[in-house]
């Protein structure tokens, strides 16, 4: 992994921008820092100033952990395309698909309130339709919660799909969509032929783990974990390249339009 300010990171980053680019983003630990309470996250303005003229250029993507429509409350703009609950909602191909999903997520919730005791306070399960999110940061004992929760998800009926993140326990149906899949099908939806994605924990790494060539993937913090290419330091330093991708843009086409 590699840091993307060197200069080979950023003459790649600008190779990868081409007119026929699909720039994608996870939101929470990447646009947004990660905050204590997962309702109050801030996507900055000036971000969001920077993505709208991007948008002007090229098209603009979110595939995140959470609803879409949770999401979109914490946006002024909206991105030419929305994917959520870890690519299970949102694509079109998949629409029929979400009911199932849904009763999936219902049932997984009803048995870990069964199973959950006075004893797990600290622990919240969050209903995002299409997938069930287990948080347990303000549990007394994480470790110890942790473990306890994993052992009751891996005896749900039907068995989900775990996709781990920070403090946090996601369950997914098997046969849904994941966040890899999700950014393959968008690329075919906007007729792109390369992407960029950029994203920060275990569940960006169905993305990073594509490891095909038409596909830039920047981590948010170095991993020696991670399956993704490049990284940027700290979550501020998002908008920093978020700047240099919208510069290229820019300065690619207006030497385009001087050629002219």
């Amino acid at each position: 992994m590699k840091d993307i300010f060197s200069t080979a990171g950023l003459e790649t980053l600008r190779h990868f921008i081409t007119p026929h680019t699909l720039i994608a983003f996870d939101l929470d630990g990447t646009l947004a820092p990660i905050s204590p309470d997962p309702g109050n996250i801030t996507v900055s303005n000036e971000l969001q100033h920077e993505l709208q003229m991007i948008m002007q250029y090229l098209p603009i993507a979110i595939i995140t952990g959470r609803s879409r429509r949770d999401a979109l409350r914490f946006f002024e703009i909206t991105p030419n395309y929305l994917i959520g609950n870890h690519g299970a909602e949102g694509l079109p191909r998949w629409k029929q698909a979400e009911i199932l999903f849904n009763e999936l997520g219902q049932s997984w919730k009803m048995q870990l309130l069964h199973c959950l005791e006075t004893s797990d306070a600290g622990v919240l399960l969050e209903d995002k339709g299409t997938s069930l999110s287990v948080h347990y940061r303000h549990a007394v004992n994480r470790d110890q919660t942790y473990h306890r929760l994993l052992h009751m998800i891996k005896n749900l009926t039907p068995t989900p799909r775990i996709v781990e993140g920070k403090c946090v326990i996601n369950l997914v149906p098997f046969n849904a969509p994941h966040k890899g899949n999700a950014l393959l099908e968008l690329l075919h939806l906007a007729g792109m032929n390369s992407a960029i994605f950029m994203g920060d924990d275990e569940t960006d790494e169905d993305i990073f783990a594509l490891k095909q060539k038409h596909i830039l993937s920047i981590r948010v913090g170095k991993s020696t974990t991670s399956q993704a290419d490049w990284f940027i330091p700290e979550q501020n330093d998002l908008l920093k390249i978020v700047i240099e991708m919208r510069l290229h843009l820019q300065r690619t086409l207006s030497a385009k339009n001087q050629e002219m």
